[in-house]
């Protein structure tokens, strides 16, 4: 396979070229300025290409440059808008190589862009699961044609067998620095959840068990951090049980750490997921955290059942509210687990990271 090369260009100094869906938040993003700037001290001239004008949340490095593509969601020409954009801004930067943290594939195919740079692509969630049958046609011919395949787990990876295997990695996500440290103090009687408010997440299956955990403990609140699609359904749903005074729906925060950290635990109850940002981050801040096992999850990759967090079966409210209880009832177990997890911050330093990154583009 032939790609454009640079000429004319200081080859002294390698170019990546990320793709951004923006910088408003998500975990993908978070990721994705995380690496920028690792990949900037190590030297490197980085460029964003940013898919939506949201208002940034992020503290992105000045050296980085960013560009955004058209965003006139009413054009029945977008995707010819955003494909012209695209390639114009690809063939004035010249990089060296593309990472896409699963993102644009569509654009990339129609544009016939994977055969003309080194797009490095990355498995975000749990294909078998999160995509549409369309898309994971568009999906797999993307990773088959791309330069390296990034996955989050290796039974993400098993799932696309070994036409993609030989050239793909698993890397896991890096936990930023701008966390604070973890939390000794006292925890108040506040259970914490950070994510999308969609189907996936399973936020349904949260709020019955935490219709349990409030039979026994009534001066317990559940804090939701996000928003989402199914919001409005959730406030409904919330006051269906009768927990709605106990529910609070807290928005998209910036800093969600600063408001999270001395809550008695983090809860996660998704369906399926990836890698979750916010699950790794509440560990690394010292939150006991109560996760579902999902198929396909990182949970499993970090979670030592009992030992640095508990994980309970997709969907089962009952034992999901048993583990909470848990928590509740023996809070030195809780503390033990939270600082036992709080040892990821050092595992997964975005440095590291960017280092095995690094390593996968001249691999």
């Amino acid at each position: 396979m032939q790609y454009k090369e640079r000429q004319g260009v200081n080859n002294s100094m390698k170019r990546i070229t990320f793709l951004v869906g923006s910088l408003g938040g998500g975990g993908a993003e978070r990721v994705t300025v995380a690496l920028g700037d690792c990949f900037v001290k190590k030297g490197y001239e980085i460029f964003f290409i940013v898919f939506s004008r949201e208002n940034n949340n992020y503290e992105i490095n000045s050296k980085i440059h960013i560009d955004f593509l058209p965003e006139n969601l009413n054009s029945k020409k977008i995707y010819i808008d955003r494909i012209c954009e695209l390639k114009r801004l690809l063939k004035k930067q010249l990089p060296d190589y593309v990472i896409s943290l699963g993102l644009g594939y569509q654009y990339l195919i129609l544009g016939n862009l994977l055969n003309k740079y080194k797009f490095i692509l990355s498995e975000r969630n749990a294909p078998q699961y999160f995509y549409k049958w369309y898309e994971r046609i568009y999906v797999k011919y993307s990773y088959k044609k791309a330069y390296r395949v990034v996955f989050q787990t290796k039974d993400a990876q098993a799932y696309y067998g070994k036409s993609i295997e030989y050239k793909s990695k698993v890397i896991a996500n890096p936990i930023t620095s701008y966390i604070p440290e973890s939390y000794e103090g006292v925890r108040e009687k506040r259970i914490v959840a950070v994510n999308r408010l969609s189907q996936q997440k399973n936020i349904f299956m949260l709020f019955r068990a935490f219709k349990r955990v409030l039979e026994k403990y009534p001066e317990y609140t559940l804090e939701i951090y996000g928003k989402g699609e199914q919001e409005d359904e959730l406030k409904k749903y919330a006051g269906e049980l009768k927990i709605d005074k106990n529910v609070v729906f807290m928005g998209q925060k910036a800093n969600v750490h600063s408001y999270i950290i001395n809550a008695s635990m983090f809860v996660s109850s998704s369906d399926f997921e990836g890698m979750s940002n916010s699950m790794l981050e509440a560990m690394a801040i010292g939150l006991p955290v109560v996760c579902t096992d999902c198929p396909i999850g990182g949970a499993k990759m970090v979670i030592k059942n009992n030992l640095n967090g508990l994980l309970t079966p997709v969907g089962d409210d009952e034992e999901f509210a048993k583990a909470i209880i848990y928590l509740i009832e023996h809070p030195d177990k809780a503390g033990e687990m939270g600082k036992r997890a709080s040892k990821l911050r050092e595992e997964l330093k975005p440095d590291i990271i960017a280092e095995q990154w690094e390593k996968l583009l001249t691999w």
